[in-house]
């Protein structure tokens, strides 16, 4: 393959990245069980679901940490029974508010690390009280619960961010209003790709990309999800793929 061919491939990969999630049935990787524990150890070239349909209600799913950053107890991560779940019969919820507004409660994956990734999960408010205010997403580039990078969708302000937090001082990348379509369920999907060693980061909202950025990757690679404010949020599909960074194409997509 030429060097033109390889860089026509890549922008292929990357410029059709964001074709939104259909609502199947875990394919047959990811089938048997909600999360990968049977695959914790660090590597590149593979892919993760996470449904937590075969957790515990009640508790933190296995193979995840929770922290919190800035003052503050620690975030209340469970796994609840909910019918209407993407994949029921559960969620996981995130319910302890934080008395920071801009406080973030944080759950990383133990022992997963991905170098470039396409990541998603399926969002929604999960509280009883309108007045709450919060939103929830993902995180990536984790070198740890201070140092990473996230996309945090807000429904009821109906705004997204992106933001690097460094040493546990947060940076606003980008910040965009979103137009939520209708259901309680929504997705939010973000690439962190390489293009002639640039990176390049592209958050999506409900099948939309809101923005698109170049940032030189900091920290690790590992990856996690994230709340802010004061409402609870509900989580379903966790679902992350390796995006090659020295191939031309990313491994078969699972959707």
């Amino acid at each position: 393959m030429t060097h033109r061919q390889r860089v026509g491939v890549l922008m292929v990969v990357v410029l059709g990245w964001w074709a939104p999630l259909a609502m199947e049935p875990a394919p047959a990787w990811a089938q048997g069980g909600s999360n990968a524990n049977d695959a914790m150890q660090p590597k590149l070239d593979r892919r993760h679901l996470w449904n937590f349909d075969g957790e515990k209600p009640g508790e933190v799913p296995a193979g995840f940490s929770a922290a919190t950053m800035g003052e503050g107890p620690t975030g209340k991560w469970s796994v609840e029974p909910d019918p209407q779940a993407p994949t029921a019969p559960h969620r996981l919820t995130q319910g302890q508010p934080h008395p920071n507004k801009d406080g973030l409660q944080i759950l990383l994956a133990d022992g997963v690390v991905y170098d470039y990734v396409d990541l998603s999960v399926r969002v929604r408010p999960a509280g009883d009280d309108p007045q709450a205010a919060g939103g929830g997403g993902v995180i990536f580039r984790a070198k740890d619960a201070r140092n990473f990078y996230a996309a945090i969708a807000d429904v009821a302000a109906k705004s997204l961010d992106l933001i690097r937090v460094a040493e546990g001082q947060v940076t606003v990348i980008a910040h965009e209003s979103i137009t939520p379509k209708a259901g309680p369920w929504h997705l939010l999907r973000v690439l962190h790709g390489t293009i002639l060693s640039k990176d390049l980061i592209e958050v999506a909202f409900d099948g939309k990309i809101v923005f698109s950025t170049w940032d030189k990757s900091q920290f690790g690679g590992r990856i996690g999800l994230v709340t802010r404010g004061d409402a609870a949020i509900g989580f379903d599909n966790f679902h992350a793929i390796q995006l090659y960074s020295q191939k031309p194409l990313s491994p078969p997509a699972a959707y």
